[in-house]
């Protein structure tokens, strides 16, 4: 009977710890401190930032190719005009154009094609009055996918031609 009683305890004590560490565990939740009183900040004078041009980069650094294609349709074109623009008010900025392609086809047809999609880009840059200078290509051809599958859908991802900064 002693022995029952002992066990009996030791469970009790063990469910107890145990309820004890979740309830513990459970309200980690940090309480906030009343900060001490301190004196009110002076006022700061915020200059503002001073850009060289009011005209804004892109908010996407790719345009894209239909299949076994260089020709900019009218979504590249729309987005290289924006570059254009970029370009033509920050002077200092150059930038390196990527070619990509998707799987199809064998490494060597696709780093050409991946070439002439860079440089077709270069061509609608320069048409629209970007130094020739600013502006370097390379092919990867399909060894930078974005996607990785396999399917139209990821194979368009990764018919494109990329605008670095550099």
């Amino acid at each position: 009977m002693i022995m029952d009683s002992t066990r009996s305890t030791k469970q009790i004590f063990i469910v107890a710890l145990a309820a004890a560490a979740l309830l513990f565990a459970g309200c980690s939740k940090k309480m906030e401190v009343a900060p001490e009183a301190k004196p009110a900040p002076q006022a700061q004078v915020v200059q503002p930032v001073t850009t060289t041009s009011s005209v804004t980069k892109p908010s996407t650094n790719a345009v894209y190719f239909a299949f076994d294609s260089s020709a900019l349709d009218a979504s590249a074109r729309a987005t290289l005009d924006g570059y254009a623009a970029w370009l033509n008010a920050n002077n200092s900025e150059n930038i390196t154009i990527e070619g990509n392609c998707d799987e199809r086809g064998s490494r060597e047809y696709n780093l050409a094609l991946g070439q002439r999609r860079a440089d077709s880009v270069r061509d609608y840059l320069t048409a629209n009055g970007v130094a020739a200078g600013r502006i370097d290509t390379v092919s990867f051809g399909e060894e930078r996918p974005v996607c990785k599958g396999t399917g139209e859908a990821c194979w368009a991802q990764n018919r494109r031609g990329d605008i670095v900064s550099r």
